[in-house]
């Protein structure tokens, strides 16, 4: 896969975690749930860095706020393709827990 984004613009799973004023711990029991939609974005479950577009999925999920400093306009402004992925796999999950 090749990466088109900055990796200085890579946010750490500890740092989100803070962000979300939760134990590290916590956080990452929260993404194994994601797991699906994090391979979907071809993040391994191993990575300690998350790619913005992943970081944009879980700010919106989490609920968390990002400093202006750590926001990346360009994945803010990616297309939405993604959103159309993860809506149908969603609905997907919806269908299957009825």
């Amino acid at each position: 896969m090749v990466n088109y984004y900055d990796k200085k613009r890579f946010i750490s799973k500890s740092t989100l975690a803070r962000l979300a004023d939760v134990s590290p711990r916590t956080f990452s029991r929260y993404l194994a749930s994601r797991r699906e939609i994090l391979k979907i974005f071809g993040v391994s479950p191993k990575a300690q860095k998350l790619p913005p577009y992943a970081v944009r999925y879980i700010c919106e999920d989490y609920c968390i706020d990002l400093p202006p400093e750590l926001q990346d306009q360009q994945a803010l402004n990616a297309s939405p393709i993604r959103d159309i992925i993860l809506r149908s796999w969603e609905e997907e999950q919806k269908r299957k827990s009825f």
